[in-house]
């Protein structure tokens, strides 16, 4: 966002302080798994010490890809976002493949490679970007570095805390509903949080698709913000609200459908679901979209404040619709949907008063 509203000139002064700021992050996480590292190794990875190296390698990578693509998105350079994902998927077979003839453990192949495909995902995309620091139009001379460098480094830590605390909370709702149903199922119900989280990944086909549509759209909005064209930025996010709606819409469509003949022939009959689940997933999975595009708004206003606390008012939802009823599926979807609603309702409300002000 602060790239893509900055004004004309060089970006290394907003480049090099996100990059202190990530690398000291990363940095301290790294720092808490090694000393973390007896715990986590006999606990989390079964006694497999490879799969730590594998989680100090993916903090790292991740850190830079995503100052990578901040960088290429905030520039609109899409070719090199699109390479970042193709070089860390691509990266992942090539380095199970390399690395299944040099090592024995099957465990360390896939530790290893997917600790390594961030990098190759961030190579990719840099991958002729010469003067990915620089927009073709700027000529304006910047501020001193140093002077540069505070400036930013004051614009972007106060706003850390609010991205980070509205990530998390993107995560837990993102994550916490197949969780919710292990937790909850009887022991008449092993299978139960696989057939949930099957049928989840079906509904969630368009989130993924909605992605590509993510990234240029915090960059649009930010720059219209900074340019102070409202009207516009009003008309730009009403057009991608529809188009979202209509995708979210046909998603349900299709979920009700045909959405649980899908789930049976990818996963097997004995993964079968039932047309409501996949209709109420499908809708919360809709509602998501809205909730993201909401997201990337408020961060254009540099709201990311007000976004964080929608989020956290969100995710009280949960509980509260969880604790009610008897269906284990129906209970865990009912407190998804209530999550995401709750969520865009106080987003919707936040940014309507923003707009008023900024009107």
């Amino acid at each position: 966002r602060v790239i893509a509203g900055h004004p004309a000139g060089r970006l290394r002064s907003v480049v090099q302080p996100a990059a202190i700021l990530g690398g000291s992050l990363a940095l301290g996480l790294v720092l808490m798994a090694t000393v973390l590292a007896p715990w986590m190794v006999d606990s989390l990875f079964a006694g497999h010490g490879v799969l730590l190296v594998g989680l100090l390698l993916v903090l790292i990578g991740l850190g830079a890809g995503h100052l990578a693509r901040g960088v290429l998105a905030g520039l609109g350079h899409f070719g090199g976002y699109a390479r970042y994902f193709i070089g860390d998927g691509v990266g992942r077979l090539v380095l199970v493949g390399l690395l299944t003839l040099f090592v024995a453990d099957e465990v360390a192949v896939y530790g290893l490679a997917v600790g390594g495909a961030p990098f190759l995902g961030v190579a990719a995309a840099l991958v002729g970007q010469r003067r990915v620091g620089r927009r073709p139009s700027d000529s304006a001379p910047e501020d001193p570095p140093a002077v540069g460098r505070r400036a930013e480094l004051g614009a972007l830590a106060p706003a850390l805390g609010a991205l980070l605390v509205a990530s998390v909370s993107a995560a837990v709702v993102l994550n916490v509903s197949p969780l919710a149903v292990e937790l909850l199922a009887g022991p008449a119900e092993v299978d139960a949080a696989g057939r949930f989280l099957n049928a989840l990944l079906v509904a969630r086909v368009p989130l993924f698709l909605f992605q590509a549509v993510q990234a240029s759209l915090l960059p649009k909005l930010s720059a219209l913000a900074a340019d102070q064209k409202f009207d516009e930025f009003r008309r730009v996010l009403g057009r991608l609200l529809a188009l979202v709606g209509s995708l979210g819409l046909a998603a349900v469509v299709g979920c009700a459908l045909v959405g649980h003949r899908v789930v049976e022939v990818a996963f097997g009959a004995e993964f079968a679901v039932d047309r409501r689940d996949m209709v109420l997933l499908a809708a919360s999975s809709a509602v998501l979209m809205v909730v993201l595009c909401l997201a990337q708004a408020l961060i254009a206003h540099r709201c990311q404040g007000r976004m964080a606390l929608a989020w956290l008012v969100g995710l009280v939802a949960f509980p509260l619709v969880l604790a009610l009823g008897g269906d284990l599926f129906l209970r865990v979807e009912l407190a998804l949907l209530a999550t995401v609603a709750t969520t865009m309702v106080v987003m919707v409300v936040l940014l309507a008063r923003r707009s008023r002000l900024l009107h």
